[in-house]
C-alpha cells in the first residue's frame, strides 16, 4: 500500500444543519487551506496522591473546537458559507435559472437564528480499499470571526480568514467517538472552474447620507480595504441528559464589523473636508459605504457574478503606511445600526450556489 497521508490530498467539506446536534451529509467541497486543531481538554485531576508524579488519569472536559481556516483564492461561489455561518437566517437564494442571488440585512438586534454547520476533513486515508480511516467530523459550526482581505497593489484575488466554532466531534478512527453516517460522506474536490473575486472588479461608493448610499463613487482613491465581522457568542448547555458536552444552542452576543480602507492621498482623503477630517472630528462623522464586485464571467446569460457590501460606519482609527513609493492612510470605521437604512450590513451575492449545494 502507497504511504498515507498526502497533504495535497487533504479535502474540507461542509453542509449545513437544519438543527443543532445534527450531523448532514456534506453538499460541497471548499478550497480552504489549514487544519482544524481540536483540544478535548484533557484535564488533570486535582488532590493529593501522595507521588510526585501523576497517578490517576486525566478526565474529559468541555472541547475546544475552534480554529481558523483560510479562503487564499477566494470565489463567488464561496460566499453564502461566509455570511450564512455568521449571520444565520436560513437564507436560501432566489433565481430561477443558473444565477442565485443571496442575501444577508441583520437587524442588528440578534433575532436571527444561527446556521449550524457539518465539517468533515481528511486525506487519502479515508477508509476506502482497506486503507485506515483518519477523518474527522464536526458539529454545529459557526463563524465567531470573518475577514475578507484585498490584495495591496495589482487589483488580484482576495482571500478570507475564518473563524470557526464547533461544539461537537466525531472521529472515524474512535470507538467511543464514531461519526455520524459515513464519513468522508461525498467524493467531491473543490470547483475545478471557480469564479473569483477580483479587486480590479470592485467599484466604491461613499457617500453622507442615509438615502444617499449607494449613490457616489470614489475614484483614484481606494488602494485596498479589509472588512473583518467578529461575534461573541454564548454555548449553551442544559441538565437534560444529553451524556454529550455538544452545546444545545448557542447566544449571541456584542457583534463589530470594522471597515480598514487604504487610501491614497488626494483631497477626498486627506486635509480640510477629507476622510482624514471626518476622522479627526471632535464629534463622529456617519459614512456610508458600498462596494461592489462584477466579474466579467457571466453567471446567466447578462447576468454577471457579482457581490455587493453596503454598511454605515464612523472612523476611529487612523494609520499611516506605505505602498510602493508613495505614503498611504489607513482609516478604519465601525459599522452602527443606522436609524434610516434600519441595519449594520448589508450583502448580497450573485452566483451559481443553489441552495441545496450549501
Amino acid at each position: 500500500m502507497p504511504i498515507l497521508g498526502k497533504v495535497r490530498l487533504r479535502r474540507h467539506l461542509f453542509g449545513r444543519q437544519s438543527a443543532v446536534g445534527t450531523a448532514v451529509v456534506a453538499q460541497r467541497a471548499f478550497p480552504f487551506s489549514g487544519v482544524p486543531v481540536p483540544n478535548l481538554n484533557w484535564t488533570e485531576a486535582t488532590g493529593d496522591f501522595g507521588s510526585l508524579y501523576p497517578v490517576v488519569p486525566r478526565y474529559k472536559g468541555i472541547p475546544d473546537l475552534n480554529f481558523t481556516l483560510n479562503d487564499d483564492n477566494l470565489a463567488y461561489n464561496d460566499l453564502p458559507l461566509m455570511f450564512a455561518a455568521f449571520f444565520g437566517n436560513a437564507e436560501t437564494p432566489s433565481g430561477a435559472g443558473t444565477a442565485k442571488t443571496w442575501a444577508w440585512t441583520p437587524d442588528g438586534l440578534g433575532t436571527e437564528d444561527f446556521d449550524f454547520f457539518t465539517y468533515e476533513f481528511g486525506d487519502d486515508a479515508d477508509g476506502t480499499s482497506g486503507k485506515p480511516n483518519d477523518w474527522e467530523q464536526y458539529l454545529d459550526g459557526i463563524l465567531t470571526s470573518l475577514t475578507i482581505d484585498s490584495p495591496e497593489e495589482g487589483g488580484g484575488v482576495l482571500t478570507a480568514a475564518l473563524g470557526w466554532k464547533f461544539s461537537d466531534l466525531r472521529y472515524a478512527g474512535s470507538t467511543d467517538i464514531p461519526p455520524a453516517g459515513t464519513v468522508p460522506s461525498i467524493t467531491d474536490r473543490p470547483d475545478q472552474t471557480p469564479t473569483r473575486v477580483y479587486l480590479k472588479d470592485c467599484t466604491v461608493y461613499l457617500d453622507s447620507d442615509a438615502s444617499d448610499i449607494g449613490s457616489t463613487q470614489l475614484s483614484g482613491a481606494v488602494h485596498k480595504f479589509q472588512l473583518t465581522a467578529t461575534q461573541e457568542v454564548d454555548e449553551k448547555r442544559y441538565a437534560d441528559g444529553t451524556q454529550s458536552f455538544a452545546v444545545q444552542d448557542y447566544g449571541r452576543g456584542a457583534t463589530r464589523i470594522e471597515l480598514a480602507v487604504t487610501y491614497a492621498k488626494t483631497a477626498d482623503t486627506v486635509g480640510v473636508g477629507s476622510e482624514s477630517d471626518a476622522w479627526s472630528a471632535d464629534e463622529q462623522v456617519d459614512r456610508f459605504f458600498t462596494f461592489a464586485f462584477e466579474s466579467t464571467v457571466e453567471a446567466e446569460t447578462a447576468i454577471p457574478y457579482s457581490w455587493s457590501f453596503s454598511l454605515p460606519a464612523r472612523y476611529f482609527t487612523r494609520e499611516h503606511a506605505e505602498i510602493g513609493n508613495n505614503s498611504v492612510v489607513i482609516l478604519t470605521a465601525e459599522a452602527y445600526l443606522d436609524d434610516t437604512l434600519d441595519y449594520p450590513f448589508s450583502t448580497e451575492v450573485v452566483n451559481t450556489l443553489a441552495g441545496a449545494d450549501l
